[in-house]
């Protein structure tokens, strides 16, 4: 879509979210006159099935309304806020004085630290272009604004609300002279053209995905003229292109680019008509392989409909299928998975093996909110993970499964959790999530500090781990509890973990002297799985309000043990 189309979609926008849209609230301060960036930024959104609020700072007041607690941009209670300042060359900028800078990064900073969600503050674009030529680091405007977000980097490193985005890589795509525009600076205060507006909101939107859960988690790829040239039926395991030559060598560039994505927690799996024998030859034999059988989580190397193994897939690697974007090079079938199951991002793909790597990141939807050691793991997960898929198959019921694991859940409470990972839990969570609450990590942190029973499960068994994969999140007030948060990854369903869990946190409550937990399950379109796990611990409802569901559960000092059969060969230990 072009920036027109963003905006007035925005300007005709229905006066509420109603239930076909979900709500987000969004803060946009700036220095500059920014209803164009407002349009397009809120357009993107309703695009993508979101309702916008935007409040905004007002007009040359950044300052004033970043350290006033009662402004509009704090009650606003965002979901994220949006920083960007311009600073142009032979334009009088307040950021030359190192006062002003320093005065605006201790606002930012207290601003992220107190009004809730994620703040993604905007580097300066830098002036590289003036009168100081070849000696540009020197002209005081760059070094001035070279300070400022050299020291806004130091800041995210410690305040976890605080995220950079370098709008030096917008500039850098762009181009100054597209990205630039003189008469609107001179006569609007409106430094930037529409189409450097639509680049910065396309990569702010990467962001607004990631702090709603709603981040894509897994790439389902054909393999013929897709992963390497050629129908390896027709060429056999040697024959298709793949190598050091043309266009072989850019088959290879897409492996490498997957394999990056794949290094960052990334799910890979194949979804491709052909015979699997044929297929796992290549992964075999064929040297020029870049990407190799193990990076794959799951196969469909078949003559079925692709829609029916994209199903099957997602239902096999435990993820919902708004989770999974598919890429083929066949418009048929790129078209019938788009009418058949929409969920799934289908991208076009009529470009040249060359340009794969670049479409492949220009879909910008694999972005987090933060990067943990479970997502540099993810990939060796999911190869333990196949190896305990044969060990389910010799077992003869599910409990004998669950006790030939032998699993270990390392619970961690308060300051030793680690707040990046539980954070991340909340946002990317969706399945087996009682509320599916969305915390940036400054939130986790805030419930720490007050006092707040936060937990977390680790999982680990005789294959390896599984990573931090459970998040408890409880508000105790004398001998009442209340269950905020209660979420477990799908990587570990069906093993009984979440009630192990579970009941080692009510032993915790006991020892404090708990006889009532309250809480409730809030119904969306992907928790489903969740949905009996509080009758099934016990509690009993006590009232239905729209969505919402609550319960309770009497927690009597010799109240009996809740775990099921499937829970009891785990091993549950505190830190």
């Amino acid at each position: 879509m072009q920036p027109l189309s963003y905006i007035s979609a925005y300007t005709h926008r229905p006066k509420s979210a109603g239930s076909r849209l979900h709500p987000v609230s969004i803060n946009l301060i700036t220095n500059f006159t920014d209803d164009v960036l407002e349009r397009i930024l809120g357009g993107m959104c309703l695009n993508e099935g979101l309702y916008p609020v935007i409040t905004k700072a007002p007009y040359k007041q950044y300052g004033i309304a970043l350290n006033d607690r009662t402004s509009p941009i704090y009650r606003s209670k965002p979901d994220i806020s949006f920083v960007i300042f311009d600073a142009s060359a032979h334009h009088q900028s307040e950021f030359l004085s190192a006062e002003h800078r320093d005065d605006t990064l201790s606002a930012i900073n207290a601003y992220a630290g107190a009004v809730g969600g994620h703040t993604v503050v905007g580097l300066f674009s830098l002036p590289y272009r003036g009168a100081y030529g070849h000696f540009f680091s020197e002209e005081p405007l760059f070094v001035a604004l070279s300070d400022f977000n050299h020291k806004i980097k130091r800041l995210a490193q410690t305040n976890p609300a605080l995220h950079v985005f370098d709008a030096n890589k917008v500039m850098h795509r762009i181009g100054e002279e597209q990205a630039r525009d003189p008469r609107g600076q001179c006569a609007f205060d409106m430094p930037f053209t529409s189409e450097f507006l639509a680049a910065l909101c396309a990569e702010w939107m990467a962001y607004v995905r990631a702090g709603l859960g709603l981040s894509r988690k897994c790439i389902v790829l054909d393999l013929d003229n897709t992963l390497w040239g050629g129908v390896v039926g027709e060429e056999g395991p040697l024959g298709v292109t793949l190598g050091k030559e043309y266009p072989g060598v850019a088959y290879q560039h897409f492996q490498r680019a997957l394999l990056s994505l794949w290094e960052c927690g990334v799910i890979l799996a194949i979804n491709s008509k052909n015979n699997e024998a044929d297929v796992r030859e290549v992964f075999e034999k064929n040297p020029h392989m870049v990407l190799k059988e193990e990076h794959f989580a799951a196969v469909r190397a078949n003559w079925d409909d692709k829609s029916t193994n994209i199903k099957s897939l997602a239902e096999e690697l435990n993820i919902g299928l708004e989770s999974v974007v598919f890429i083929d090079d066949s418009p048929l079938e790129r078209e019938r998975m788009r009418q058949e199951v929409p969920e799934v991002l289908t991208p076009d793909w009529s470009v040249e093996p060359e340009e794969y790597v670049q479409k492949l990141l220009a879909l910008n939807v694999f972005h987090q909110m933060s990067f943990t050691e479970e997502d540099k793991k993810k990939g060796k997960m999911y190869a333990e993970e196949a190896r305990r898929k044969k060990v389910a198959k010799t077992a003869g019921s599910v409990e004998e499964y669950i006790k030939k694991l032998r699993i270990k859940i390392q619970v961690a409470e308060g300051d030793r959790v680690a707040i990046a990972r539980a954070s991340q839990l909340t946002q990317k969570t969706n399945q087996y999530n009682l509320t599916t609450k969305r915390y940036s990590e400054a939130d986790i942190a805030a419930l720490i500090k007050k006092g707040v029973l936060v937990a977390t499960g680790e999982v680990s068994d005789v294959f390896g781990g599984y990573g931090i994969v459970l998040l408890a999140i409880m508000e105790v007030h004398g001998k009442e509890a209340s269950l905020d948060t209660f979420l477990m990854s799908c990587r570990v369903m069906g093993r009984g973990v979440e009630q192990a869990f579970f009941e080692h946190l009510l032993g915790r409550l006991r020892t404090r002297g708990v006889s009532t937990i309250t809480a409730c399950f809030v119904a969306s379109a992907k928790n489903k799985p969740a949905e009996g796990f509080l009758p099934a611990m016990g509690f009993k409802k006590t009232g239905v309000k729209l969505n919402e569901r609550r319960y309770m559960l009497a927690l009597g000092p010799a109240a009996k043990k809740l775990t099921s059969r499937k829970g009891k060969s785990i091993l549950v230990l505190s830190s």
